[in-house]
């Protein structure tokens, strides 16, 4: 309504370490999972690019693995907040990275998103350069993507597997 104050807001891209897939099974009710997807817990994404090339038959059906996927983004972090690329850059495991499009959020909690992306990966490349406020630096972030899902606001998700043999 006109002139009502709103706890509501919406942030137009944010990654999180974390899989969204188990947040929507569970309907976003477990708190557990919900709190790992608090507007706290995320990073807002300045810049975000990758490139998916897929095998197509005649007809443009895709079918196989996709090769070698980077996803390249870039946050803006605090000084205190360094440390979780660089330590996630160390680990020989993969991660889930979730990055939420048009996220809504009411007070921390995130409460409604267009679209996600899913990325299971490992972080190969971590850079840093100063932002304007001295407290804060920008973080490029890289990614050799293992997996791609794609997550509707409904749930439906779109899975692309990914080789990285090469």
């Amino acid at each position: 309504m006109e002139g009502e104050a709103t706890d509501m807001k919406e942030i137009k891209v944010m990654v999180f370490v974390g899989n969204l897939a188990e947040l929507v099974k569970s309907s976003m009710k477990d708190t557990v999972l919900s709190d790992r997807f608090s507007k706290y817990n995320g990073y807002t994404v300045q810049q975000l690019s990758y490139g998916v090339e897929r095998v197509r038959d005649e007809v443009g059906t895709a079918y196989g693995e996709s090769e070698g996927v980077e996803v390249d983004f870039t946050i803006r972090v605090m000084d205190t907040e360094l440390i979780v690329f660089y330590e996630k850059l160390k680990d020989l495991a993969s991660e889930c990275y979730t990055f939420i499009f048009n996220g809504t959020f009411e007070g921390d909690l995130l409460k409604h998103y267009d679209n996600a992306m899913m990325v299971d990966g490992f972080v190969v490349d971590v850079e840093e350069c100063a932002a304007n406020d001295k407290s804060q630096a920008l973080m490029h972030v890289k990614l050799l993507a293992r997996e791609l899902i794609y997550i509707h606001h409904d749930g439906s998700n779109l899975s692309i597997n990914i080789s990285n043999s090469h």
